[in-house]
């Protein structure tokens, strides 16, 4: 009997660690902030003496303080979704997406059809 009772308080520390590191780990859930849309910026190049920046057409947003870029491929490979539909109407694109950033993440934001589906990861650059 007294070696039932030994594991008996054995187990109960081991299933109370547990406990203790699964609920320490909900005190580290993420925290995912909107993000709003600015702009639908076309692909442009610049031309500077003896430098040529070429950037691609970009979904200008800001999320959780950060004004972010995300390539128009971004969206049409991940989300199957064409912002230059949406060029004059930034509304438009914010009736069909939601992003959202991740204050501990900053190389991707999660954006979802507003139709539903899954959300998916979107990488995206710090506006210059």
């Amino acid at each position: 009997m007294r070696d039932r009772s030994k594991l008996n308080l054995a187990l109960a520390l081991f299933f109370a660690g547990i406990t203790t590191a699964g609920l320490a780990a909900c005190n580290n859930s993420t925290q995912l902030e909107a993000c709003r849309l600015i702009e639908i910026e076309d692909a442009e190049a610049e031309v500077d003496l003896g430098d040529v920046d070429i950037e691609r057409g970009e979904v200008e947003m800001v999320c959780d303080g950060d004004v972010i870029d995300v390539t128009w491929a971004q969206f049409r490979d991940r989300l199957d979704l064409d912002p230059g539909q949406y060029k004059d109407n930034i509304r438009g694109l914010e009736d069909v997406v939601q992003c959202f950033k991740d204050e501990n993440n900053n190389k991707e934001i999660v954006c979802q059809k507003a139709n539903g589906g899954d959300f998916v990861g979107l990488s995206f650059s710090f506006d210059d």
